[in-house]
């Protein structure tokens, strides 16, 4: 590290002969030069040690008084050159002498100003001996050029532009912007002169630009009911402001008041935007600055319902009457609840759990804001659509774009009343213990005469012409099948007298689903309840399955009964899929209720990233995690048996059309895609989640 040096070696008239020896000062008069060289200080540089570092931002200029510096550069070999352009590898940076600097001679200055005409160094320069320097501080030199006039060139011009890049760099908002986006903001930032009283911007304007603090404070006010103001707050710089009506695109919520003589930066609209869709970072931070400055305010429609879990942990789950959503909370979390009265900040709330829980977390106080902010628990926090993390590696967000797309859902409206109906009238039955056995017969008996039909059946594709129009009839009976999936889940809820909101339609991958919304029976206390329900489309889709299958034997078509077997496969085959504990479907719920552990898959990718290596160094850990363990045990089953079942399907498929591969590589093939798709989605699942 330089040493700052307390004591003076070298003498006032020695620095202003180094400062009239170089060309940009030697306009200077005598009593400026001295002036100039009282604002120096004094540093020292010990052998090999680096007094600037190359692609820096320039916040200071040198002149050496004593002792001897190298100037490099870090290059690209020419012979390496080529090789970079046809393959991607790390540049393989080399060091290049450029000079020797000796006493007078600057760093950072040439002949009419500042070396660099970017900002940022150009080089880097160490020390080869014991090195003195005259260090003059870039804010020093700026304000030393505005107070004379006469001397504002375009060195005066250069230093207000890195002062801005350097003052930029301060706030939170763009700290982890690159050196050159910082210069490119810089270039597009207008200063501003306010004076102390005067009114930035009125509550309830539409704004086209925010606002970086540069110098002064401004205080943020609202009218209350009876006309007088109330202040919110009172910024200083480097505080950004009013970035959140252009993000939202939505009035400004206050009116911003200068306290005292203010410099202000203003940044345009569209630069922000820019900013925010293509900067890594940019878009996180400032969802994370609304939620910070904001005061969320509870929904009153939210209702509370508090249960215990297994482990005996406090549950509390929200339930939102005006949407039909649940929100469940941990007693951490439901502390944080309550304190969303619409009069603590973000940072408060924070201090509070703090004090109560000595648990310091304001990325997750901001997180449980945001979830409860986009589903409504929340009233007075204005979000805005984020896309995909662009911290992401390209594959990743290629993957979950591509989920996404394959993943659509649409919710048809409130279902409660015609499905309480339903169940009244008929439905009753099929839940009374007669009615369950009568099922549970069909199911076992169904199964055995799928398996004691398919050779019969794969014989019989053989002897139908067309056999492939069977297909275009399997499409409205897939719906159908899905259909009653659904109709299993909504039944089972009501037979335990729940409520059923929401039920839609959409498409996973390329086959067509619905779902229901059985959110209402997290409120049961039951585990065993709450598992039956997440049975009951896996129930309902075998006994669909036993139907067709036992029709086969009854019906007198060959094409019927091609079709119904046809039908009894893909029922079957859908049935297995919603057992997938990769995907938030039956199996995974099922696994989440096992274990009475509301987030199951979230606690096991953070247990796999974060604990997983030190459970392998001491075992005994593994105790402890039971439930994470187990869901990624499911995970590797479930893969397993999806390749096998893939490669089985595969074979009943070759033998209807009499096709027998000559290289077994071939009935492999697809289910390896299969198990690698797999694999890639979980990865891509474990990075997303661990991000989050």
């Amino acid at each position: 590290m330089p040493k700052q040096l307390a004591k003076k070696r070298i003498s006032l008239k020695q620095r202003q002969a180094f400062i009239k020896a170089l060309t940009c000062f030697a306009m200077l008069s005598p009593e400026q030069t001295q002036e100039l060289a009282k604002l120096m200080s004094e540093v020292l540089y010990s052998d090999d040690e680096k007094i600037v570092e190359e692609g820096a931002l320039v916040d200071s200029v040198f002149i050496i008084a004593r002792g001897h510096a190298e100037v490099t550069q870090l290059v690209i070999p020419k012979k390496k050159q080529l090789k970079l352009k046809l393959k991607k590898t790390p540049t393989p940076l080399t060091s290049i002498p450029l000079a020797i600097l000796n006493s007078g001679d600057a760093v950072g200055l040439n002949d009419t100003g500042f070396f660099s005409t970017s900002g940022k160094r150009t080089a880097n320069v160490t020390a080869i001996s014991k090195v003195v320097a005259l260090k003059l501080e870039l804010t020093k030199l700026h304000e030393f050029l505005k107070k004379y006039p006469e001397l504002k060139s375009a060195m005066y011009a250069s230093s207000e532009q890195m002062l801005r890049t350097q003052f930029i760099k301060q706030s939170l908002a763009f700290s982890r912007l690159s050196q050159d986006r910082l210069m490119w903001l810089a270039n597009q930032v207008e200063a501003a002169s306010i004076h102390a009283g005067e009114i930035i911007f009125h509550e309830g304007e539409v704004g086209d630009r925010c606002y970086l603090i540069r110098k002064g404070k401004i205080e943020i006010i609202t009218q209350n009911e009876d006309g007088t103001e109330h202040q919110l707050a009172v910024l200083k710089a480097p505080t950004l402001f009013g970035e959140a009506t252009l993000i939202t695109h939505s009035p400004r919520n206050a009116t911003a008041r200068a306290i005292e003589e203010t410099e202000l930066l203003e940044l345009k609209h569209e630069y922000l935007s820019e900013l925010i869709e293509s900067e890594k970072n940019v878009a996180s931070t400032f969802m994370t600055l609304m939620v910070d400055r904001s005061r969320p305010l509870k929904n009153p429609r939210v209702t509370a319902h508090e249960r215990i879990t297994a482990d005996k942990q406090n549950v509390v789950i929200l339930k939102n009457s005006d949407n039909g959503n649940y929100f469940k909370l941990s007693e951490e979390g439901w502390y944080t609840w309550e304190q969303m009265n619409g009069q603590q900040t973000m940072q408060e709330i924070t201090m509070f759990l703090t004090d109560k829980y000595n648990i310091f977390a304001p990325d997750m106080v901001a997180a449980l804001i945001s979830k409860l902010a986009k589903t409504g628990f929340v009233t007075n926090i204005d979000l805005p659509n984020s896309a995909i993390n662009a911290n992401q590696p390209r594959w990743v967000r290629l993957m979950l774009s591509v989920r996404k797309v394959l993943e659509a859902r649409i919710a048809l409206g409130d279902a409660d009343k015609w499905l309480t109906h339903i169940y009244q009238k008929v439905g009753y039955l099929l839940f009374s213990a007669i009615g369950k056995v009568f099922l549970a017969l069909i199911i076992i008996s169904g199964f055995i005469a799928f398996a004691q039909s398919t050779p019969y059946v794969i014989e019989l594709f053989r002897t139908i012409h067309d056999s492939w129009i069977l297909l275009i009839f399997l499409v409205p009976c897939t719906l159908l099948s899905v259909a009653l999936h659904e109709l299993g889940h909504a039944l089972a809820t009501k037979s335990y007298g729940r409520e059923v909101h929401y039920m839609g339609v959409g498409w996973y991958w390329l086959g067509p689903i619905a779902f229901t919304d059985t959110s209402d029976m997290w409120l049961s206390s039951r585990r065993v309840a709450r598992i039956f329900v997440n049975l009951a489309g896996v129930y309902t889709d075998l006994l669909v399955s036993g139907v067709c299958s036992l029709s086969i034997f009854v019906m007198p078509s060959a094409h019927l009964q091609a079709f119904l077997w046809l039908f009894a496969l893909f029922t079957y085959i859908s049935a297995f899929r919603m057992l997938n504990p990769l995907q938030e479907l039956d199996g995974y719920y099922v696994l989440m209720d096992l274990f009475d552990r509301p987030r199951l898959r979230q606690s096991a990718v953070l247990w796999l990233v974060k604990e997983f290596p030190k459970a392998i160094r001491q075992p005994k850990l593994f105790r402890k995690k039971i439930p994470e363990i187990s869901y990624w045990f499911a995970c590797i089953i479930f893969m397993i048996l999806i390749s096998v079942l893939t490669l089985i399907v595969q074979t009943f498929v070759f033998k209807i059309l009499g096709f027998q591969p000559s290289n077994p590589l071939v009935s492999l093939a697809l289910p390896i895609i299969v198990g690698i798709t797999s694999c890639l989605g979980i990865i891509a699942d474990i990075r997303s989640q661990a991000e989050d």
